[in-house]
């Protein structure tokens, strides 16, 4: 297998999507997404950075994202906002059902999507992201950061939902430029909205009970529905209704 990752190689995958995109490839990064910031204040609009391996792959809620050489794909996107999005949540969603969309071209799997950026394959995460708004005073631009577990991989003990797509056969340039072509209609035009139906139909928490901490209180509650922002309504057992629109979840019951 051919898995040459260079700016070169990338950008012939990339074809005509790439042509406005700034393109770094990096063997090592501390994180694409913090070098994407760093391009930011430097002046950059519109980048993609690829990296081989990340030292300090960044999660939601200051976690951090396991990033070995040679099992995964990493990248960031930095964009423009055409149009305010009305919250990061629906970028990250939109994100998630592009990534979800590019994982199933290219490596032949169907990964269902756990609110609110998680991406799993048969109940284990092999895919994270995280969308960051940055601007010098008001947003201007966004980063989504990509992390896809795709390699098979030896994942450290406190890691037990992770997971891989275990593909041994695409390369990483191939499935980073499937993500893009399909990440940059949606986020260049957040509020269309198109992105929903997939989200809903591969969802893997509608209609089941989830958990979530609100105020350092744990709440349980079955997921309704998804409205038009990525926001995820639960039932409570008491019959409220309750929108998230931060946080995260867990399918984990007591």
């Amino acid at each position: 297998m051919d898995d040459i990752l260079t700016v070169q190689s990338l950008r012939a995958a990339l074809g005509p999507c790439g042509k406005a995109l700034t393109l770094r490839v990096l063997p090592v990064c501390d994180s694409t997404s913090s070098e994407a910031r760093r391009l930011f204040l430097a002046g950059e609009t519109a980048a993609l950075i690829a990296a081989g391996q990340q030292t300090s792959g960044r999660g939601r809620l200051g976690r951090g994202f396991y990033s070995p050489a040679g099992s995964g794909v990493y990248f960031s996107l930095l964009l423009p906002l055409s149009e305010l999005l009305s919250s990061s949540v629906s970028a990250s969603c939109a994100a998630s059902v592009a990534v979800m969309r590019a994982i199933r071209q290219t490596a032949g799997r169907q990964v269902r999507i756990k609110w609110v950026n998680d991406l799993l394959l048969d109940g284990k995460k092999v895919c994270g992201i995280l969308s960051e708004a940055v601007g010098l005073g008001e947003p201007s631009h966004l980063i989504v950061g990509v992390g896809v577990n795709l390699r098979p991989a030896a994942f450290p003990p406190e890691l037990p939902d992770a997971g891989s797509l275990c593909d041994p056969r695409t390369p990483r340039r191939v499935l980073i430029a499937a993500a893009v072509r399909e990440l940059l209609p949606l986020l260049l035009h957040p509020r269309d909205g198109s992105w929903l139906a997939d989200y809903r139909a591969y969802s893997c928490v509608l209609g089941r009970t989830v958990r979530w901490c609100r105020q350092g209180e744990w709440r349980e509650g079955v997921a309704e529905s998804i409205d038009g922002a990525g926001g995820l309504t639960v039932r409570s057992p008491d019959g409220s209704a309750t929108v998230l629109r931060t946080g995260e979840i867990s399918l984990r019951t007591v």
